[in-house]
C-alpha cells in the first residue's frame, strides 16, 4: 500500500483506479464492505469452512439484521489502498479436514477472487481458526 492516508477500512469506501477504456470521466469507489463480502462469500465456498465469523450472537445478529451480503461480510475485515488490500478472516472449519489445507485454500481462491472482481492484489490473508464443528452438527459438539 502507497501509505497510511491511502488504506482504507471495511466500513470506508475507497478510491479505485481502472483503465478507462470509454474516455468517460468519473470516480469510482468500492465499499470495505463489498470487499468484505465478495471475500467471505468465496472462503465460504471452500471444502472444509462452515462458517464465516464468530458463531454466537454476532452472527446470528448479521444473518437476522443484515443482508446476505453483511452475513458473508461478518468474520472479515479489510485495508483496502487503491491497489492492494488485508484481509484478516475468523473461521470455523469442518472436523477431519486438514486445516492448514483449508486455510491455503481460503487464501488462494480469496486471492484470485480480489483480483478478477475488483482488480485488488492480497498483500496479506490472515486467518484465525477460531471454532471447530464437529459432523454430527449438534450444538453440544461445537468447540470454541
Amino acid at each position: 500500500m502507497a501509505n497510511e492516508s491511502d488504506k482504507m477500512a471495511a466500513g470506508e469506501a475507497f478510491p479505485f483506479e481502472t483503465d478507462n477504456p470509454s474516455g468517460v470521466p468519473g470516480v469510482t469507489e468500492i465499499h470495505g464492505q463489498v470487499i468484505a463480502a465478495i471475500a467471505g462469500h468465496v472462503a465460504d465456498q471452500v471444502e472444509g469452512v462452515v462458517s464465516i465469523g464468530r458463531s454466537g450472537l454476532v452472527r446470528s445478529m448479521a444473518d437476522a439484521f443484515g443482508s446476505d451480503a453483511a452475513s458473508k461480510a461478518a468474520g472479515v475485515d479489510v485495508e483496502a489502498g487503491k491497489k492492494e488490500a488485508i484481509l484478516d478472516f475468523d473461521l470455523t472449519v469442518l472436523y477431519g479436514h486438514n486445516i492448514p489445507g483449508v486455510i491455503q485454500r481460503v487464501r488462494e481462491t480469496v486471492a484470485t477472487e480480489l483480483i478478477e472482481q475488483v482488480g485488488l492484489t492480497a498483500k496479506e490473508i490472515n486467518v484465525v481458526v477460531s471454532a471447530i464443528e464437529f459432523p454430527d452438527h449438534s450444538d453440544s459438539a461445537r468447540v470454541q
